[in-house]
């Protein structure tokens, strides 16, 4: 899919009514929907319609605020996790199918760290058999039926902390970053391979390049560049922190949003390939289509383009900041999730005739 160029026009909107931070699952096909939930537990699948009467096909409300990111797996359940310790499998009628607590912490809810920890932030990642890996007080392997294959760290002796960025299935590894300082590989097994220290929370959730590298940012404004081994390759510097995902090309260059407002592009040895500025700071990943431009929302309230060599397409401001990545339907349709709680679809301008 190739997204606008040009600046786009306003497609459709919804408002969910609470603030959105999680990326919105776009489904093409017979029936389209975009999936979304937000910080009130809100979750709605919404239809591409003309007729808004009709884009609700499900509400769910959970009992605790959405803060990672819906998956959706193929066989059509939509996988979310909340704050109140819990993963839910919702299936495409909008009923709750699966719901599993994860985690010691004692209340869900109390002050402080011990009651964020146990929260369901990292993931869903989908793995080859259907499985689940999750973010939580470390990381969980589930079962479709919710059931728990392994959880890490396993030590009775040992106090799990937060989990927040989304597990990597990555080669034979399945490799994540948590509160404890650290990047962290074990096997799909839930067996131990290498931990990485990096000496601050790590957010970024890991991706990996083309040549098998693994590309992990942190609260530190470090992007990590390592083997799969466990050993690092480089680091990027920037001034504030990377609270996402890297964004990968097809040709390897390696993008990343910073909070000091920037957004780089790197080549797989680390070297600057470009550096677009915008007026406030970035925590969602970039989001790329087929031509490589670049769309990103930044809390200076406003939606980018930015082309394959860090040339401004266009910008539109919005109500609020915008802090969730932007999806991209399978005609090229921007599906932009923001602060004021209001889903917007935006499309290219119709041709003059």
């Amino acid at each position: 899919m190739v997204g606008p160029q040009t600046l786009p026009t306003l497609i459709w909107d919804h408002a969910t009514g609470a603030a959105i931070t999680a990326r919105p699952v776009v489904v093409d096909g017979e029936t389209p929907t975009t999936y979304v939930a937000n910080h009130a537990g809100r979750v709605l699948a919404l239809a591409t319609t003309d007729q808004p009467e009709a884009r609700v096909r499900f509400e769910v409300l959970l009992d605790g605020i959405v803060w990672g990111h819906p998956m959706r797996d193929p066989g059509g359940r939509l996988w979310v996790g909340a704050d109140d310790d819990v993963l839910y499998g919702i299936d495409a009628d909008g009923t709750i199918a699966v719901q599993v607590r994860l985690g010691d912490c004692q209340p869900p809810r109390a002050p402080g760290p011990e009651g964020t920890r146990c929260d369901v932030d990292g993931g869903p990642t989908l793995l080859d058999d259907g499985d689940l890996l999750v973010g939580a007080d470390g990381v969980y392997r589930l079962g479709r039926d919710g059931s728990i294959r392994w959880h890490t760290p396993s030590a009775a002796d040992s106090v799990a902390r937060h989990v927040y960025s989304s597990p990597g299935r990555i080669g034979e590894l399945v490799v994540f970053g948590g509160y404890d300082g650290n990047i962290t590989a074990v096997s799909t097994a839930g067996e131990p391979r290498w931990v990485f220290a990096v000496g601050a929370d790590v957010d970024g959730s890991p991706v990996a390049g083309p040549s098998g590298d693994i590309y992990v940012g942190a609260d530190n404004g470090k992007l990590y560049a390592l083997s799969p081994a466990g050993a690092l390759r480089w680091s990027w510097v920037t001034k504030g922190e990377i609270r996402s995902a890297a964004t990968i090309a097809a040709d390897g260059t390696i993008y990343v949003s910073s909070a000091d407002g920037t957004i780089v592009a790197l080549d797989p040895s680390g070297k600057l390939r470009w550096k677009f500025a915008a007026r406030g700071p970035i925590v969602a990943a970039p989001t790329l289509d087929r031509g490589g431009t670049a769309y990103f929302g930044s809390q200076d309230d406003t939606l980018y383009a930015v082309d394959d060599n860090g040339r401004q397409l266009w910008a539109l401001e919005f109500p609020a900041d915008i802090d969730a990545p932007v999806a991209i339907s399978g005609d090229g349709t921007l599906i932009v999730a923001c602060d004021d709680g209001v889903v917007r679809a935006l499309a290219a301008r119709p041709a003059k005739r």
